[in-house]
């Protein structure tokens, strides 16, 4: 069987790990003002994970009185209290630790998962998170005890998610890179977004990209150039903005593919798998800072993995680091966000049935 055949098989079933009861976002509970509690609170919550909020107004108007310390905050309390109300549901738990894990409260996260696990002895979704954050903190015999749970639960796909931690254990430990190649064939340079500015203007970090873009598209005039970005300001998105600035400064507009559909990391890099495999690139030349290299790649390499796509990445840095031996520290809180992501693009959910 082909990879690709295995990993979609292999993402199905980690979402089928889950009950049917506990993948269903219709609030049920046996009591109507339970249900209805619960629905408010899990609204609330993915409105502050998605957008933030007025925490004072949540704590006035949502939870009554209770002090939070931020959005992801109110995130966990609010799943925390709708699982008070419906037990059963563990998605709701999934819910709680993903909103400590953003709060880097890894050993809440743990203790939840477990729980979830205790529950569910066939968690395999419960079982990759604690895994993950097992490695993180150098915990390795706990780290193979968990993988081993995941091989009991199904061997095949816990051997595609050990590749998967060797790969972004790989790409961590691979210094930066400054220098553009000149490659031959049919490369694509994917250049990633970043936040504009409430004009609708480019801020820093993105020129430093868009510069280095530049360089690589000279350096390679056949190649195609993919700018990504769909977070509008004033009317604009990301991608349309850097397809802007690359034809003002002279590349051809008929070589630039803009995608501008996917709000966050994990969405940018499914879409650009998908518009790789598409346009038959067989290189990818990946461009962003090197704050967001390595979380960028480990999830791009997994996306065109999940496509059956044999394209090598060479990733060129815009460095945001006053040097590049500061750029090459790996701290926990990155390795968190790496894993947490790639997980995220594998298919297992952070929050499940709303939000991969």
């Amino acid at each position: 069987m082909k990879l690709t055949k295995i990993l979609k098989v292999g993402c199905f079933a980690t979402a089928l790990s889950l009950s049917a009861a506990t993948m269903t976002i219709p609030a049920f509970a046996a009591d109507p003002a339970d249900a209805a509690r619960i629905r408010e609170l899990v609204d609330t919550g993915m409105q502050y994970y998605w957008s933030g909020g007025d925490i004072k107004k949540a704590e006035a108007e949502v939870f009554k009185g209770i002090t939070l310390h931020g959005r992801y905050d109110v995130v966990e309390k609010a799943f925390a209290e709708a699982s008070s109300l419906a037990p059963e549901r563990l998605d709701l738990r999934y819910g709680i630790a993903s909103a400590q894990i953003l709060q880097k409260n890894l050993e809440g996260a743990v203790e939840t998962y477990q729980s979830i696990t205790r529950v569910d002895p066939k968690a395999f979704d419960a079982y990759a998170w604690l895994a993950a954050i097992a490695h993180i903190q150098g915990n390795e015999a706990s780290y193979r005890n968990y993988l081993d749970a995941m091989a009991g639960i199904d061997r095949d796909l816990a051997s595609l998610y050990r590749k998967r931690f060797n790969r972004a254990d790989q790409i961590m430990a691979t210094a930066p890179n400054a220098d553009v190649p000149a490659l031959s064939g049919n490369p694509t340079i994917v250049v990633l977004g970043y936040a504009l500015a409430e004009d609708g203007s480019i801020r820093e970090p993105l020129m430093q990209r868009l510069e280095v873009a530049l360089k690589a598209a000279q350096a390679n005039p056949s190649a195609r150039v993919m700018v990504t970005g769909g977070q509008p300001q004033s009317g604009v998105t990301e991608g349309d903005v850097m397809m802007r600035w690359l034809v003002e400064q002279g590349i051809d507009r008929d070589r630039i593919m803009v995608e501008d559909k996917s709000k966050d990391t994990v969405g940018n890099v499914l879409n650009i798998a998908n518009l790789l495999e598409r346009h038959t690139a067989d290189q990818v030349i990946l461009i962003t800072s090197a704050s967001h290299m390595r979380r960028a790649q480990t999830l791009l390499e997994d996306a065109l993995w999940q496509y059956d796509l044999d394209a090598p990445v060479y990733p060129v840095i815009a460095l945001d680091f006053a040097t590049m031996d500061e750029a090459s520290v790996v701290s926990d809180a990155e390795r968190m966000v790496v894993y947490r992501d790639m997980l995220r693009v594998s298919g297992l959910w952070a929050f499940p049935g709303i939000q991969q």
